[in-house]
């Protein structure tokens, strides 16, 4: 469901706007994930769970800091989106996707004219 390697994405919050992630490298197994990256705040790494539903729960630890929680799922087009919280008052959306690299690769779906 979920591929393992690069992804991008991004947090939004009142007063800072939409803030992306670089450098995001998520790895699914298992119903478990980890994964890193960082940030404007600064470098973090992810862990959590996820299911065949589509669902993803994650704690992102900042090196050092403060952790945040990000409840997601799959949006239909492949993308996660989904709220983080972290302190009171504290939250907003988020989004993560998949890097494709070789689109060429990925399978194509044919639809043929039905008779009516």
């Amino acid at each position: 469901m979920f591929p393992s390697g690069r992804w991008k994405g991004f947090w939004e919050a009142a007063g800072w706007g939409r803030r992306w992630m670089d450098e995001l490298t998520l790895r699914f197994t298992g119903g478990r994930v980890e994964g890193e990256g960082w940030d404007c705040v600064g470098r973090f790494t992810f862990g959590g769970t996820y299911t065949e539903a589509g669902e993803l729960s994650l704690m992102k630890q900042y090196i050092g800091q403060h952790a945040i929680r990000y409840e997601g799922r799959v949006d239909g087009e492949g993308a996660v989106i989904g709220r983080w919280t972290g302190a009171p008052g504290w939250s907003g959306p988020f989004a993560l996707m998949p890097v494709i690299d070789n689109v060429s690769q990925l399978p194509i779906a044919t639809v043929s004219a039905g008779s009516d």
